[in-house]
């Protein structure tokens, strides 16, 4: 074998490889976009969660109640300290959103159009979010009952659904695959997102 064919042979071995290595890492990223990595949660670990943040739980959902407008039906994911990673707000009892976006910086909460709509300064939205941490949670949205998110797994999120009305109708929140109905007080729920409604993967 001469010398020049070894050389080709040998450049086209490495950009075969760097092929093969920038398909895998693409294919990694691409999982991992979707969520491939992300913990899937058993009932019994949600329901441990639950009971082990109760309190702060129900402290997030006051400081909530005392925020939110209450002609407006909000609702606010965080992504960290800085970013959101979801914001809805719409009139109450009305279907049209006022305002709707994803991924952006905290600051946007404090300019004209959306502080006329929330009445929030930023020590408000840090305390929002601080009160978030501490019940382990990165979301709350308003409605019947509260939605408090967990954590995203997959295309879906794990939240605690949690009653504030003695009267709503419990068996609307125990169909043993998007809605697990603990007890009175709260159901646990997976799914949401583009994809719409989704099962638990583990009842244990």
């Amino acid at each position: 074998m001469s010398k020049t064919l070894k050389y080709i042979l040998i450049g086209l071995g490495s950009i075969l490889g760097i092929f093969i290595l920038g398909f895998i890492i693409l294919n990694i990223m691409i999982a991992s976009a979707f969520g491939a990595f992300d913990k899937n949660y058993s009932v019994s670990e949600l329901k441990e969660e639950y009971y082990s943040n109760e309190k702060e739980i129900d402290e997030l959902i006051l400081y909530f109640n005392t925020i939110k407008p209450k002609d407006k039906i909000v609702s606010i994911e965080f992504k960290n300290d800085e970013i959101i990673g979801g914001l809805a707000i719409q009139n109450n009892g009305a279907g049209k959103k006022f305002f709707q976006s994803w991924n952006f910086n905290k600051d946007v909460l404090i300019t004209p159009d959306i502080k006329n709509m929330l009445g929030w300064d930023l020590e408000t939205i840090e305390i929002l979010k601080e009160k978030l941490d501490n019940a382990d949670c990165i979301s709350i949205e308003d409605g019947e009952p509260i939605k408090i998110g967990f954590k995203r797994s997959g295309m879906g999120m794990y939240s605690f659904d949690v009653f504030q009305n003695k009267l709503t109708d419990r068996n609307n929140f125990n169909n043993n695959c998007q809605y697990i109905l603990v007890d009175n007080k709260f159901a646990l729920e997976y799914g949401g997102g583009a994809v719409g409604p989704q099962c638990f993967q583990n009842f244990k």
